[in-house]
């Protein structure tokens, strides 16, 4: 495999890792990122790509995994394992680190096994609980030690405390007895040991220490008798604070020292799980994948590929495939037309995916390689005494010799550098020599020999990235399948020439060409042309197909809006219906206090009745546009009959029970006249009669039962009926229930039971009117 120095000569590999490493949360996971290189092992590989694959379904299900704090203790853990005493910060950053370990391991173990390698990677992780919880009772966190660490500790400081007030009262009544002979009314502090500043007549009345004068000679520092006392126990007390304090850091040393190996290893855990996180968030950054690679798969598949150091939002994605009979992908085009970039986005996503990187493509799929060359730039060597031929040369013969059939070889103007004939056989024979090793190539050149071999040979697709001959600047399209020209003449014009110099160099190049390489030219430009209609007709396709998206959009919106509004109408609907039914049932009760059979305020209340009905749209009722007067008919609204007197356009006027009145013929339908037999019995009411004394609900939803059930007996009560029968079934025993709800309610209902044996049993009610 290629050296990381290789790598960053050719591919600028370095400056991709670097883009990566800025994801990561402390220096260790960025250095491990910076120093990657492509792996052997197929394991290793796939166990880096899950890991970040882990990493990236962790963030885009809204997961925070907490660094915070965490630094590289790797040199004061190792100093610590020596015997070495560490201070209070190295101590604190072990601590933190500490923390980050227990927050990661605490994180992960609630994840319900979601995300199992980084999961077994967490619970690895040794907390080293009681070391944590010692430094945090011991340092703060700025690193120092807590007056409280130790209880020896306390107490100094408590003696340390007194001793200061003791000292601190003796030095006020000194001031206050002495101001006669001070230069300042108040004490002051030289080498940590209290004086006072005296006139220099007096610098001995006090005895004491001189510890020095003003610049004036004017007066003396002196610390007088009766403070050295306490000023000498001040002083040892606070070398016995700091002798606890270079105690308690030893003690706490030793147990780093005694957790060494589990605190390294949790770095290593830690910062294989933080650079998994960092490449996941570059990944996502940049809508990249996680490649697939394929130890026996042959072929190469590049969907949506960006190069990374691009700015992503303006690069020209492109897709590079080479299918398992395709061995060399063979670009070419004018320089400066996108060729080198294309070739470094394909050797990089090989690269990359060895190593265990996600790429900034929307898919991948790629063999596994065991060996990578590369051979881009200008590598000539001063030392070496070579030329850049020679170098490319040198580079060339180290390829063939190494390549075979798992080597992935990039290969930049291959043969360029020398006479062009001479280098078109060269750079012609080495691919020959690699696309019979079976390695698979990426090669790039400008010459039509090379161009004319990757066309005759089924194994090699010739292929370029667009170039605009109008604006005369490259698209950074691929074009697979078209080998592309170098355009010289054309961009030699847009600088000041003599036409003549272009028209003579044109006629010399038509001139030298053989037959072949101008068949080439012509076939370079009629491919040209079919992929600028092959592009037209796309792009009325995919016109075609966004129209056909609007329309299909639109039809949705209006579809919605109709559905909205038929919702809003049904709800008006049922509102209007809910009043009318509550006017009815006004009605109705109006009705029901009426007495006898059928008069003419009845007849009347019933019409209006039939006037609270909403026009809904319904199948309208057929009209029997033949009637005339004499005509018997049954009237709908009144469930009666009667003599129609006179008929009107769309009304009639019927005689009923002596009544006249006015009713719509779509509500007549025409009967015979019954038989009226003679008896001295009582008159007996037709309407009664015809009435019918059950009513049937199976089959019928409860809502619309309740409906029926409502109207029939508003009808039996105007019709003086006493005893009905409601057949609702057995069934479920909702509609029963709902039946028997209803009945409950009911003013004119007396009583009810179920049927009996002969009435339909439990499935059928017996009603008893008022």
């Amino acid at each position: 495999m290629p050296s990381l120095s290789e790598l960053n000569e050719a591919l600028e590999y370095n400056e991709v890792l670097t883009q990566i490493a800025a994801f990561a949360s402390f220096s260790r996971s960025e250095d491990k990122i910076l120093h990657s290189l492509p792996k052997d092992s197929l394991y290793e590989i796939q166990e880096a790509l899950n890991r970040c694959k882990q990493a990236a379904a962790f963030l885009q299900a809204g997961g925070d995994l907490s660094m915070g704090g965490i630094s590289d203790i790797t040199q004061a853990v190792k100093a610590a394992a020596k015997g070495v005493t560490l201070d209070g910060s190295d101590l604190m950053a072990v601590a933190m680190f500490l923390a980050a370990c227990r927050d990661i391991k605490k994180t992960f173990s609630e994840t319900e096994d979601r995300y199992p390698i980084l999961t077994e990677l967490a619970m690895t992780i040794d907390e080293c609980s009681r070391l944590f919880e010692k430094i945090m009772d011991q340092i703060d966190l700025s690193g120092a030690i807590k007056e409280d660490a130790s209880a020896k500790l306390r107490s100094l400081y408590r003696k340390n405390t007194q001793l200061r007030a003791d000292l601190a009262a003796k030095g006020k009544a000194f001031v206050t007895r002495n101001a006669d002979s001070l230069m300042e009314n108040m004490t002051t502090t030289i080498q940590g040991r209290m004086s006072v500043l005296l006139k220099a007549s007096d610098k001995y009345k006090f005895r004491g220490m001189v510890h020095g004068s003003s610049s004036s000679g004017q007066a003396f520092y002196v610390e007088p008798a009766e403070f050295v006392e306490l000023n000498n126990e001040i002083q040892s007390n606070r070398m016995e604070i700091e002798e606890e304090k270079k105690q308690i850091l030893r003690e706490l040393s030793r147990m780093v020292k005694s957790n060494a190996n589990a605190i390294l290893s949790d770095l290593e855990t830690v910062s294989v799980i933080d650079v998994a996180f960092a490449k996941a968030k570059w990944m996502l950054a940049h809508d990249g994948c996680i490649p697939s690679i394929h130890p026996s798969c042959r072929s190469i598949q590049m969907e949506h590929a960006i190069h990374p150091l691009l700015e992503q939002s303006k690069a020209v994605p492109n897709t590079y495939e080479l299918d398992e009979n395709q061995k060399v992908l063979m670009m070419s085009g004018p320089n400066m037309g996108g060729k080198t970039v294309t070739l470094k986005t394909i050797g990089l996503f090989v690269v990359l995916s060895h190593a265990g990187f996600p790429l900034s493509a929307h898919k991948v799929k790629i063999p596994q390689f065991e060996g990578m060359y590369f051979d881009i730039g200008d590598n000539q060597s001063i030392e070496n005494n070579l030329s850049t031929f020679s170098a490319h040369a040198a580079r060339l013969a180290k390829i063939t010799q190494a390549a075979d059939d798992k080597t992935f070889v990039l290969l930049d103007e291959i043969g360029n550098g020398t006479d062009p004939l001479e280098g078109a056989c060269l750079a012609q024979a080495v691919l020959e020599d690699l696309n019979a090793k079976g390695s698979r190539v990426v090669a790039s050149t400008h010459y039509d020999e090379v161009k004319a071999y990757g066309k005759s040979d089924p194994s090699i697709l010739v292929s370029s990235v667009e170039f605009d001959p109008e604006t005369l600047k490259p698209t950074y399209r691929y074009l697979p399948g078209i080998s592309g020209a170098s355009y010289a003449f054309d961009i030699a014009e847009s600088f000041p020439f003599e036409p003549s110099i272009l028209q003579r160099a044109r006629a010399l190049k038509q001139s030298n060409q053989s037959e072949v390489q101008k068949q080439l030219s012509q076939l370079e430009k009629e491919q040209l042309k079919a992929q600028k209609k092959q592009e037209r007709f796309d792009a009325l396709i995919k016109d075609a197909h966004e129209l056909q998206k609007k329309a299909a959009h639109e039809k949705e919106v209006l579809e919605k809006k109709k559905k909205r509004l038929d919702e809003e109408y049904e709800a008006r609907l049922s509102a209007e219906l809910d009043a009318r039914k509550e006017e009815a049932r006004k009605i109705l009760k109006k009705i029901r206090k009426m007495n006898g059979a059928m008069n003419h305020e009845q007849i009347e209340a019933m019409a209006q009745i039939d006037q609270l009905r909403p026009d809904q749209k319904q199948e309208k009722r057929s009209v029997d546009e033949s009637l005339k007067p004499g005509d018997y008919v049954h009237v709908e609204i009144l469930d009666g009959h009667g003599e129609v007197v006179s008929v009107k356009k769309k009304e009639a006027v019927v005689l009923v029970n002596g009544k006249k009145i006015t009713v719509s013929k779509d509500q007549l339908t025409r009967m015979k006249r019954p038989k009226v037999e003679k008896s001295i019995k009582a008159h007996k009411d037709r309407t009664f009669e015809a009435f019918p004394l059950e009513l049937n609900l199976i089959g019928m939803r409860v809502e619309e039962a309740m409906r029926s059930l409502d109207h029939y007996l508003d009808q039996a009560v105007v019709h003086r009926i006493k005893n009905v029968r409601i057949i609702h079934g057995m069934g479920t025993g909702a509609l029963r229930n709902a039946v028997w709800d209803d009945l409950k309610r009911r003013n004119s209902v007396l009583k009810y039971t179920s049927g009996g044996p002969g009435d339909g049993g439990l499935g059928a009610t017996l009603v008893e009117l008022k």
